[in-house]
């Protein structure tokens, strides 16, 4: 009688389990927002303590003329003084050629597969100040979207990093390009290197024929984010192919390896 009742209990709570809704671990928690003090009527989602916004939805609240398409999982966003660019996949932002860096790439919304942006990112391509106070994400106007003629580098600077990018990691994966271009704006930023991208770069010994590469587009793309100020390789002032000997290799701190290529600092 005993196993009779316990295979009936057993039965019951079977059935309850496929009838319940599960709550929990799966369950994303999410966050409100406010723009210049207004409540806005999005829900943003939470990753790991970052919050994501789905596009369409936030752009036409920012900008109420936007526009937005979407074909093969690229959006493009338009309005009156700015054009976006979002590709599912990808790790990074492009708004009126000006490219920004997201770790780890977008998020998709699950009910109805809208890309959706980080805060802090979606703030700076549209000239947006982004805090958090309890469970709100707050934007505040401090300019316009970005745009290509402010960008922060000169055009001499890009086409130097991106051939020397194309040079020596051309077939590396994006964040290898990238880990490349910042070893050279580390060094600009450290006191034991020359202070400006092209004195780095004709640095006796350092990066020589690197110069007469051919930019491709993914270098360019990737000298464009570092120099929009990511770095996927902080400290790092040197690097070489994976397991092959250098200086640096027996004098310097092995810091990271990305693709083929160790970096050290």
């Amino acid at each position: 009688m005993k196993n009779r009742i316990t295979s009936l209990l057993l039965a019951i709570a079977l059935s309850a389990s496929l009838i319940l809704p599960v709550h929990g671990a799966e369950e994303i928690p999410t966050a409100e927002a406010t723009l210049d003090g207004e409540s806005m009527d999005v829900e943003a989602f939470l990753y790991d303590g970052v919050s994501y916004f789905p596009l369409e939805e936030t752009l036409k609240l920012l900008c109420p003329d936007t526009e937005v398409l979407c074909e093969a999982g690229v959006y493009t966003a338009k309005g009156e003084s700015f054009t976006m660019t979002v590709e599912k996949g990808k790790t990074y932002l492009e708004i009126n050629g000006r490219y920004l860096y997201v770790p780890g790439g977008f998020k998709v919304r699950e009910e109805d597969g809208m890309i959706m942006v980080p805060a802090r990112i979606l703030g700076q391509a549209m000239g947006l100040q982004v805090d958090w106070k309890k469970k709100v994400v707050i934007f505040t106007t401090v300019g316009g979207p970005l745009q290509e003629a402010d960008k922060p580098y000169s055009d001499d600077d890009l086409d130097l990093i991106a051939r020397v990018i194309t040079h020596e990691s051309g077939n590396q994966p994006l964040e290898g390009k990238m880990a490349v271009g910042n070893v050279i704006v580390n060094r600009v930023n450290s006191s034991s290197f020359p202070n400006t991208i092209s004195e780095v770069i004709f640095q006796k010994n350092q990066f020589p024929g690197a110069t007469n590469a051919t930019p491709n587009v993914e270098s360019v793309i990737a000298a464009k984010l570092i120099l929009e100020g990511a770095n996927v390789v902080p400290g790092a002032y040197f690097f070489n192919g994976v397991g092959k000997a250098c200086w640096a290799s027996r004098n310097k701190e092995l810091l990271y390896t990305i693709g083929g290529h160790a970096f050290y600092g």
